[in-house]
């Protein structure tokens, strides 16, 4: 048994250009733990990733909101399911979270509402731009190459009342950001930590 079995995390992809190996390593990471993940976006169609790789959601992001009551629902095919809720929610970067993720609300919301319930969040290369949007950062350190990270990326950051240090990874209480694709599999293994230690079930 891995040290996340009966977890469950959740990973939010932007609906095209997203990272291949920020989604791919820590989701492989996640699942070899034993998590049941699931991937979440805006639109249910075959995102594309920044290179060549491609990713349909499991599900839409509304939907994992309605998903943290544990309420049940009824698919497509009238077949009723069980919500689990997200023991870790983890924001996915590339050059499409900024357009797609950094101002969505339900995002947000999604966010917001993990963390005050006491479950993990963790964002990786501009993915962190949703945990500053979402008030999560503030005066906490995150990570980030300010030589290398584009204005709009700093600046969002900056709103956000984030201190700024270039680590591979940093993790506070329930909070992972970790810089970009390079620290994938430390960032991964820092989020399987934190969520290790989960043990509320709602």
């Amino acid at each position: 048994m891995g040290r996340l079995t009966g977890k469950n995390i959740l990973m939010i992809i932007p609906v095209d250009y997203y990272n291949e190996d920020e989604l791919e390593i820590p989701h492989k990471i996640f699942t070899d733990e034993g998590a049941t993940v699931i991937i979440a976006s805006g639109k249910i169609k075959k995102a594309v990733g920044m290179k060549t790789g491609y990713r349909m959601p499991d599900r839409l992001i509304v939907d994992a909101i309605e998903g943290i009551t544990g309420d049940t629902y009824v698919t497509t095919g009238g077949q009723r399911q069980i919500k689990g809720i997200f023991h870790g929610t983890v924001v996915v970067g590339g050059t499409g979270t900024r357009k797609h993720l950094w101002k969505d609300k339900l995002v947000r919301l999604l966010l917001v509402d993990r963390h005050r319930d006491e479950f993990v969040v963790a964002g990786i290369g501009q993915g962190i731009g949703c945990l500053a949007e979402a008030a999560l950062v503030e005066n906490l350190e995150v990570t980030v190459d300010a030589d290398a990270a584009k204005k709009p990326f700093l600046e969002i950051l900056e709103q956000g009342k984030a201190v700024l240090v270039n680590e591979d990874v940093i993790v506070h209480t329930r909070v992972v950001t970790g810089r970009d694709a390079s620290v994938a599999e430390a960032f991964a293994r820092a989020v399987v930590e934190e969520v290790a230690k989960i043990t509320k079930i709602k």
